[in-house]
């Protein structure tokens, strides 16, 4: 039998890489590595009862620093000579780059159009995008048409078609009526030190003042400070399945992708106050749909949460979308 090896390098990763492996458990071994970023390992510790082995860390924006700390990652990796067949990820370089160098077959998920996929392009055996990604900028990234695939949807689809919703979340969170505030990422490689003011403040106030319960995620120890003196907010001392607390939400606000995405395709009004130069394609598909509401104007935010109402999920949409990728995964794993 077969093994894989799935690296999880951020925790938005957790939930689309375990739905994978649920799904191919029976015909493939498996082991998971992870990094030490975010909340990835306490999500996964969460998710699955194997264990799995941490692996390097995050150094913040320095690009010198990132590609040095990737180096040296791809050098531990292979330190603890793992035994794989295919490894399976959302872009990691590391696993793809380890992979190439011990002979074996990579395979990366990538739905982000502004990432330097040209860095392991050329070593990646076989690749999966959204549609909303366009071919051009596939090729353009060193990955010819014969290694990869665009598929009908979002990778959000995949692990959201199993959503079951859990009824003890409230028990994690003070209210059963709130909405959900995710701030902006100022720190990500996509903005601009000092060239960017946070709105999540003036954001909290307007719904604290127009009576609105709020659920508010930092990013960082000093987002905390946004909540200073005002009213029904929580912060949670745990972090929260992401799912649950947008399923059960009336709105949820972002200042980035995921959880957006996620909320839209639970059916849940999503609004985007995303602060970067370029938004991803996935995103635009999404607004042009109307999936998502984007704006930075904390009023128009508030306006459109007034007026909007929850939406019963299509997951039958998002089954579909997963029975598309698991049935190329097992195309290409065969062909291999």
């Amino acid at each position: 039998m077969k093994k894989i090896w799935f690296d999880v390098t951020n925790s938005p990763q957790v939930h689309f890489q375990v739905s994978i492996m649920r799904a191919l458990e029976s015909k493939f071994d498996f082991f998971f590595t992870t990094r030490n970023f975010a909340e990835t390992n306490y999500l996964l510790k969460e998710k699955i009862n194997e264990n799995f082995i941490s692996i390097g860390g995050h150094v913040g924006k320095n690009k010198i620093l990132k590609v040095l700390n990737m180096i040296l990652r791809v050098f531990f990796i292979l330190s603890y000579n793992l035994k794989y067949d295919i490894s399976i990820s959302n872009g990691s370089d590391s696993a793809i780059y380890s992979s190439k160098i011990k002979r074996k077959k990579a395979i990366t998920f990538g739905d982000n159009d502004t990432a330097p996929h040209w860095i392991h392009g050329k070593f990646v055996d076989f690749a999966f995008f959204p549609d909303a990604i366009s071919k051009s900028y596939i090729e353009s990234q060193y990955i010819d048409s014969s290694r990869y695939y665009r598929y009908n949807g979002y990778k959000e689809d995949i692990y959201i078609a199993d959503y079951i919703p859990d009824n003890n979340f409230f028990n994690k969170v003070p209210f059963r009526d709130y909405v959900l505030v995710r701030s902006e990422n100022i720190q990500a490689n996509y903005i601009k030190n000092g060239r960017i003011r946070s709105i999540t403040p003036s954001l909290l106030e307007k719904l604290s003042n127009s009576n609105y319960n709020i659920i508010f995620l930092p990013r960082y120890e000093s987002d905390k400070d946004y909540v200073k003196g005002i009213k029904n907010v929580f912060i949670p001392p745990e972090p929260l399945n992401g799912l649950d607390a947008c399923f059960f939400a009336k709105a949820v606000i972002t200042g980035a992708g995921t959880l957006a995405r996620e909320a839209a395709c639970l059916g849940i009004p999503a609004i985007s106050f995303y602060s970067g130069k370029k938004m991803l394609a996935v995103d635009k598909q999404m607004i042009r749909k109307g999936k998502i509401f984007f704006s930075r104007d904390p009023q128009a935010i508030l306006d459109y949460i007034n007026s909007s109402q929850k939406a019963d999920p299509d997951l039958e949409r998002s089954k579909k979308v997963k029975e598309e990728v698991l049935k190329k995964i097992e195309e290409v794993i065969k062909n291999f």
